[in-house]
């Protein structure tokens, strides 16, 4: 068998994209307060965590749910800083369509990314209180596609075959890890109050291995914590702790050649104040995504020696991996008072936010990604809490390719954030992580059809002089006279050319005997 005789299936299967979907639901929840929780004057800010979807796929449809996790800050009557934690339901359905040259039931994958936005609460009563919440969510279909599916059966019939890599990606999800950990209190701290708790994930590295992803990270706790037996009014204070943590999240298909990345959910927190130590515990829920490029032999064009024979094409879009990401960066902005919509002579209380991307592009070898941070900050005026938001932009690169990103799975977290007002601004430095995977594209024209006709009848001469036109190449020429390449090439003692259509497969060749 020469280099222009290869064997393989008529059928190529290869992961792709089925749909990609945004979906938005409009969720809305009302909670009361237990009768010991003081009573509500002034919502200041209600902030949703979404956990990971259970998904379920049958009947033409997918289903996804999971819970909100709301923490709601609020001032009391007596002036004081409080929160409450309540949890809601989402869930919604999408179609399912199996395109017809999809296999059915073969390496589906559901992949489910859902962001608060919007979140806003409501006093209707004095304990009680109205939230909304709109989750964007966007899901996305893996199926497996059959390219040329028995096109060109026969053993007189030649194939040329072509090369490439196309992406598969892996999805994974852990059980939730158990954290805990104990902050001694200084003797000045011995009547401390929790308002409230907030966890942020950090996935510092995603290592695959087989059939799983090695994740190693943090937990960024944040504590807002308070005197109520001070004798002079003061503002909260923020307690900071970094727990760490260690898991292989199963994925299956996963190699060691893979590149992947990682993000994580918090949940569960649950704070104990005792007598001089603060008792911490939270549940960390990690999902995975990997990817790598595979090699792929597919038909680019055939015909028989024995049969006449037309073929159709068609271009397909491939997807291809280019850069999984785990990362971390700092905001650090000043933005004046007026343009934050503060008013001077206010000390910030607390300050958190969020982060949401709005690009991604490539430039000089490296990707670069841009969003903006939503800010909301707590502000006190002499014991008199508001909140007020405002934004800043951001930008993160990290090293990349040529190609240019088509396609990514992007989240963007802020970990922690500090913020104090100076004068006539306002300043604010924030860390934020960063799980993206990076897809481009590739289009290959590849033959979709073939319909054979009569016997092909060859001309009654021992042999044909072919002389090559300018543009013929060893396959085109072949393919005219309905012979064999490898006939061809012992015939006229070809060199070897890096493939039958290449321009050079027949350089210096002025005739060819057929």
């Amino acid at each position: 068998m020469n280099r222009y005789e290869k064997e393989g299936l008529n059928t190529i299967r290869i992961q792709s994209p089925m749909g990609d979907r945004q979906i938005v639901t409009e969720l809305a929840e009302d909670f009361s307060l237990p009768d010991y929780q003081p009573e509500i004057k002034r919502l200041l800010r209600v902030k949703a965590t979404v956990s990971p979807a259970d998904k379920y796929i049958g009947a033409g449809s997918a289903e996804c749910s999971g819970t909100v996790d709301y923490c709601i800050l609020y001032s009391g009557n007596d002036g004081g800083l409080y929160c409450t934690n309540q949890t809601g339901e989402y869930r919604f359905t999408a179609p399912v369509e199996l395109p017809a040259d999809f296999e059915i039931g073969e390496g589906f994958l559901c992949d489910v990314e859902s962001v608060p936005e919007m979140t806003s609460g409501r006093v209707v009563a004095p304990r009680k209180l109205s939230v909304k919440c709109r989750l964007r969510s966007r899901m996305r279909l893996y199926g497996t596609r059959l390219l040329g599916e028995n096109v060109g059966d026969g053993e007189d019939v030649q194939r040329l075959h072509g090369q490439t890599a196309c992406a598969r990606v892996f999805l994974g999800a852990g059980e939730p890890i158990a954290l805990g950990d104990e902050i001694l209190c200084d003797a000045k701290d011995r009547n401390v109050r929790v308002i409230c708790a907030e966890g942020q994930v950090f996935v510092t590295e995603a290592a695959a291995g087989s059939g799983s992803v090695n994740c190693r990270g943090e937990l960024c706790l944040k504590l807002l914590c308070c005197h109520d037996d001070a004798e002079e009014p003061e503002l909260p204070y923020s307690v900071l702790r970094r727990i760490p943590f260690g898991q292989q999240v199963p994925a299956e298909g996963v190699e060691v050649n893979c590149d992947c990345c990682a993000r994580g959910t918090c949940t569960d927190i649950r704070i104990t104040v005792e007598e001089g130590r603060i008792l911490c515990e939270a549940s960390v829920s990690l999902q995975v995504r990997a990817q790598r490029n595979e090699n792929i032999a597919y038909t680019r064009d055939l015909y028989s020696t024995g049969r006449e024979c037309e073929t159709a094409y068609t271009t397909v879009a491939l997807q291809q991996a280019l850069r999984c990401v785990n990362g971390n960066f700092s905001l650090n902005t000043a933005i004046p008072l007026e343009e934050a919509g503060i008013r001077p002579g206010l000390a910030v209380a607390d300050v958190s936010g969020t982060a949401a991307v709005t690009g991604l592009e490539a430039d000089r070898g490296k990707y670069f990604l841009t969003g903006k941070c939503r800010f909301l900050v707590i502000l006190s005026d002499n014991g008199e809490l508001s909140a007020q938001e405002f934004e800043a932009p951001f930008r993160y690169e990290t090293d990349g390719g040529k190609e240019a990103p088509t396609d990514s799975d992007m989240t963007v977290e802020l970990i922690s954030c500090k913020a104090k007002i100076d004068g006539e601004r306002i300043g604010v430095d924030a860390e934020l992580a960063v799980a993206a995977a990076i897809r481009g594209q590739s289009r290959i024209c590849t033959v979709s059809e073939a319909s054979f006709g009569g016997e092909w009848k060859a001309a009654g001469a021992v042999y044909t002089v072919c002389y090559p036109a300018r543009d013929d190449t060893l396959w085109s020429v072949a393919r005219r006279y309905h012979c064999p390449v490898s006939d061809l090439v012992a015939r006229n003692s070809l060199a070897s050319a890096p493939a039958a259509d290449s321009p050079d497969s027949l350089a210096g060749v002025r005739f060819l005997l057929v």
